[in-house]
């Protein structure tokens, strides 16, 4: 048993833990930060306005209750083990279906609202899973970074400034 025992303090150690949540929460950052070239944003044409809080919060409200929705159905299908797909299927609901040629979750298209990057182009799986994760970091700190989209003068979170990303709705 002592073998066991030293083996389970190794990985329980703070040491392994910390390496762990860092590269799960923050690698994706700052590759991000690292990898995405920086370019000037193009202006939106006359019929094109950035998406604001309210908007979004509705997409959001949508995409929860798609996502729950599906939860409840896989969970009673297969039980204690979706917890761990659980995970990916969020993750690849978000960026799957906005790196597509619709641009937007359905909770996005119900509202009118696109996902760019900054030249109004369509975003790559990677850079909107590095997104995704960084909405993370928008969370964890009380929500501020979900709320600067309301005083951003392009309507950018910051997860959108760390990823580079514009939301927009024609109109």
């Amino acid at each position: 048993m002592p073998a066991i025992e030293s083996g389970y303090s190794v990985i329980m150690s703070i040491g392994v833990w910390q390496i762990i949540i860092l590269s799960y929460f923050f690698l994706p950052i700052i590759l991000c930060l690292v990898l995405i070239k920086k370019k000037n944003y193009k202006k939106l044409s006359k019929k094109q306005e950035y998406a604001g809080f309210w908007f979004r919060l509705i997409a959001g409200f949508f995409d929860i209750i798609i996502l729950t929705i599906v939860a409840i159905i896989l969970g009673r299908v297969f039980g204690p083990f979706f917890v761990f797909i659980e995970f990916f299927i969020g993750w690849f609901y978000f960026v799957v279906l906005q790196s597509s040629t619709k641009r937007a979750t359905l909770g996005m298209r119900a509202v009118g609202i696109k996902i760019h990057d900054e030249q109004l182009g369509r975003l790559g799986f990677w850079r909107l899973t590095g997104r995704y994760f960084a909405t993370w970091l928008s969370t964890i700190i009380l929500f501020i970074g979900f709320f600067m989209i309301g005083v951003h003068p392009r309507k950018q979170g910051l997860h959108d400034l760390i990823a580079r990303t514009i939301h927009t709705r024609d109109y």
